[in-house]
């Protein structure tokens, strides 16, 4: 017996399994890295292009007749205008909010609200306030996806947390 593992360990094939047992999780555990870094930048990708089209979209709106832009705001938030746009992204995962605000000196009041009751959060008013002068009229969106690993999950979730919800508020200037 010892005859045999001696023969084993000191051969060519004996040395290639060892050092393939060692490489291969070595290997996989670094392209399960690749592909989940590429699904998150694709995820940052997707959820930054859905926040600017909405804003984008929103801004060219007129209220006229009063309540149109409100109801194509709404209309902009179904589950079918965001897998035109971003079909990458779970619908379920997607938050997003609008506002149209009119600056009074450097206060952005809301004028409408989507989802209805919405406010705006401290960042969406700093946000306002560095791109709309008073008296100016502009649209916040702010859109944030909340994303799952495919791999390994129970493993680094508690170290990519806060990577792995990205949000992006756009500030357009209406008219």
């Amino acid at each position: 017996m010892r005859q045999r593992l001696s023969r084993f360990i000191h051969s060519s094939s004996a040395t290639a399994a060892i050092e393939f047992a060692f490489i291969v999780p070595i290997m996989v555990t670094m392209m399960a890295g690749v592909v989940e870094c590429g699904r998150l930048f694709q995820v940052y990708n997707a959820t930054n292009r859905i926040a600017t089209q909405l804003a984008i979209v929103y801004a060219d709106c007129t209220d006229t007749p009063v309540g149109t832009c409100g109801t194509e705001a709404n209309s902009y938030m179904t589950s079918q205008f965001v897998a035109n746009i971003v079909p990458q992204l779970t619908v379920s995962a997607l938050s997003l909010q609008v506002f149209q605000v009119s600056m009074t000196g450097t206060t952005p009041t809301v004028v409408y609200a989507a989802p209805t009751g919405s406010t705006l959060s401290a960042s969406q008013i700093s946000a306002a306030q560095g791109a709309l002068a008073s008296g100016q009229s502009g649209v916040v969106v702010t859109a944030t996806y909340t994303h799952t690993l495919q791999f390994f999950q129970t493993l680094m979730n508690a170290y990519l947390s806060s990577a792995l919800t990205p949000s992006y508020t756009v500030v357009q200037l209406k008219g």
